[in-house]
């Protein structure tokens, strides 16, 4: 590998690993066979999907993900704290020739499988969880709207979503919104004078990928160089 494969290699790992939205727990065991022996049973005999009997029989069951929900943290107003956590539920796209026309959530219980279950048959949320890869669903329990963080960029799926949020916007930036709309019991919480290293995470980060990045114009000036006569 050359010098500048290398150098580009290293800058990848000043990117933080959040950035692609909080890692939730995967499914346990029973939870994943809950959904491939009893999920599908659950969504054909639902009585509100408004599909044809021979519609109704073709829909698959995809993977099962978990649920975010914000965390209490986030919505006082705290900062440099993880903005959602796992909310214990789990949920699978169905879809339809491909497409994804609904949703199958289960809430699971304390010994690791599954307590209750319900069908959503919204079209953006089953085509969100198709389409979207490295993404964590959350659950705004308070409109019911499901959202959809990645890139730390927060993006509104279904229209219960859309009536608190237009568009996507920073997950950071969305906050201050959120604590206002959720009402927090404290007020919220400024960065500590005496910063640890979490609140200096994101200016190292920010310093290494500034640095690598002269150093790769420095590497390519290099490499562009003529050689002298």
């Amino acid at each position: 590998m050359s010098a500048f494969a290398h150098l580009v290699a290293s800058l990848a790992l000043l990117v933080p690993s959040g950035a692609f939205g909080q890692e939730l727990p995967d499914p346990s065991a029973p939870v994943v066979a809950w959904f491939e022996e009893a999920g599908l049973g659950v969504v054909t005999t639902s009585e509100s999907s408004g599909l044809q009997p021979e519609e109704l029989a073709a829909v698959e069951l995809g993977e099962p993900v978990g649920v975010a929900t914000w965390s209490e943290e986030f919505l006082a107003g705290r900062r440099g704290v993880e903005p959602v956590v796992a909310s214990g539920e789990w949920v699978a796209a169905i879809t339809l020739d491909g497409a994804g026309i609904g949703a199958l959530v289960a809430s699971g219980d304390d010994s690791g499988g599954i307590a209750g279950q319900r069908v959503i048959w919204d079209e953006d949320l089953g085509n969100s969880l198709v389409s979207s890869v490295a993404s964590t669903f959350i659950l705004d329990e308070q409109t019911s709207g499901w959202f959809r963080l990645g890139l730390e960029e927060l993006v509104p799926v279904t229209a219960e979503a859309r009536d608190v949020l237009a568009g996507g916007i920073d997950i950071t930036d969305y906050q201050p919104f959120l604590v206002d709309r959720h009402g927090p019991d404290v007020e919220p919480q400024p960065l500590p004078e005496d910063r640890g290293p979490d609140q200096l995470r994101p200016v190292l980060v920010t310093a290494g990928i500034t640095i690598g990045v002269l150093l790769i114009v420095g590497a390519v000036v290099w490499i562009r160089r003529p050689e002298a006569p």
